[in-house]
């Protein structure tokens, strides 16, 4: 069981980048792309089904706390992106007729991409020392870390250059791609955000672990 989660976090990190480029990939694989990440978002809360019958159990520090606020964002973004994105839909959910106040559904669906994007990855942080203990040899352990904050390292240029904080904050609410871009460049870019912001998390929790009282 521990196999398929990791399976399909790791599924999840990686298709993210493909969701958020719509227009590259086009409407209609966007949407394809878009329920089979709600399907594994869904078998990710099934298979911590327990995180939730313990959020009234036990005392809460700081760490817990922090933890409990992305998790739960990151929930309220991933329903969000959903229920806005099948008013959106033009195809795989257009049998639903139900596309009206579009203009209000796509400002939602774009908040909640870009804020679950980061929510997620910090998600992913906040359990990597979970993964890390998993890998015996520190060797390994440290080339590992090393890469992560090189590649954090240019996801702070990636978040600037593709002006993340703009759509972050709705200033602006259309993506503008750049199709004589190479695809691979704007995937890459977007996955050294995730790493940047999985790196993030990892080290916020590290710290708080460390001035715990």
């Amino acid at each position: 069981m521990k196999k398929v989660r990791t399976v399909i976090d790791l599924l999840m990190v990686l298709i993210l980048p493909l969701l958020m480029g719509y227009s590259l990939v086009g409407e209609l694989y966007h949407e394809i792309i878009g329920v089979a990440m709600a399907v594994m978002f869904t078998a990710h809360i099934i298979l911590n089904r327990k995180w939730f019958s313990s959020l009234f159990k036990g005392k809460y520090n700081l760490r817990r706390i922090v933890m409990t606020v992305v998790n739960c964002l990151l929930i309220v973004c991933v329903l969000t992106s959903m229920v806005s994105g099948v008013f959106l839909s033009k195809h795989v959910f257009r049998f639903l007729g139900i596309s009206v106040l579009s203009s209000l559904m796509r400002t939602l669906h774009m908040l909640a991409a870009y804020w679950g994007l980061l929510l997620m990855s910090l998600h992913a942080g906040t359990h990597g020392g979970m993964m890390l203990s998993k890998i015996k040899k520190k060797p390994i352990r440290v080339v590992i870390c090393t890469v992560f904050v090189l590649i954090a390292a240019y996801g702070v240029y990636a978040f600037i250059k593709r002006g993340f904080a703009d759509f972050l904050f709705g200033k602006v609410m259309f993506v503008f791609f750049d199709f004589s871009e190479p695809f691979i460049f704007y995937y890459l870019d977007y996955l050294a955000v995730i790493i940047l912001m999985m790196t993030l998390g990892y080290i916020c929790i590290k710290l708080i672990g460390k001035n715990r009282s």
